[in-house]
């Protein structure tokens, strides 16, 4: 797979294209990236063939299209609680509500676990690098590890190298469940503040951040958000 959008066309009818991406989501999720085909995904968004290759030249650029719009919409919710109200821009209160996005959308979900079953081909890049990774996920992470640090809202008694692998893996420890205790059995609501709580002992300063610290840092976590967008999208 992958992620160049040099091969993908600009669309000529921004609903055909949107009724396309749906479409392929749709057929994603049912029955996993090895099996979809563009003929089917055609027949799903009631076109021709012919008229879907006028928006993306290959299946996999268009599914690397709907890989972006999903992990992008993520990052568009996580902005706007940010945007909202300073605290969620938390240690515990951002990983939390990235947890939260993941448990309702399926495809971010396959993405940052790596889940082959779904994404088939689409889970690693021909370099061998996790999607995850190829989509900007750890970039961003580090650049919020900074920020944090930088203000005060993370200890600093850590290499923020660990830091930001403690928070990959626990993170994806919650969204892929665990072996023991199947995560199915505990509400995706309760597994939500467990991770909180989890990164705030882990990672956070024992201290209450200052109103205005907050803002500053809530401010610079919304300029990685919208540079991780912006990259994403381009």
């Amino acid at each position: 797979m992958t992620l160049d959008r040099s091969a993908a066309a600009p669309p000529a009818d921004h609903a055909r294209a949107e009724r396309i991406l749906a479409a392929a989501r749709e057929l994603l999720l049912a029955w996993g990236y090895k099996r979809v085909t563009v003929d089917e995904i055609a027949r799903r968004a009631r076109i021709g063939k012919g008229t879907l290759y006028l928006h993306w030249k290959t299946k996999q650029t268009l599914f690397a299209e709907l890989l972006r719009r999903e992990l992008d919409e993520v990052l568009g919710v996580l902005a706007a609680e940010v945007r909202e109200n300073p605290a969620a821009a938390l240690p515990s209160k951002l990983v939390r509500e990235v947890f939260l996005q993941q448990t309702r959308n399926p495809v971010t979900r396959a993405i940052h676990a790596g889940d082959s079953d779904i994404l088939g081909a689409l889970a690693v890049t021909p370099a061998g690098r996790p999607v995850i990774q190829e989509l900007g996920f750890h970039t961003l992470l580090a650049r919020l590890v900074e920020v944090w640090r930088t203000h005060g809202l993370m200890t600093v008694t850590a290499p923020a190298a660990d830091q930001i692998y403690t928070i990959d893996a626990v993170l994806t420890g919650f969204i892929t469940g665990g072996l023991a205790v199947p995560g199915e059995d505990v509400r995706p609501d309760h597994r939500a503040e467990l991770l909180g709580h989890t990164i705030k002992a882990a990672l956070e300063t024992s201290v209450t951040p200052d109103e205005a610290v907050l803002r500053e840092a809530a401010q610079e976590v919304l300029a990685a958000l919208d540079a991780a967008r912006g990259t994403l999208m381009t």
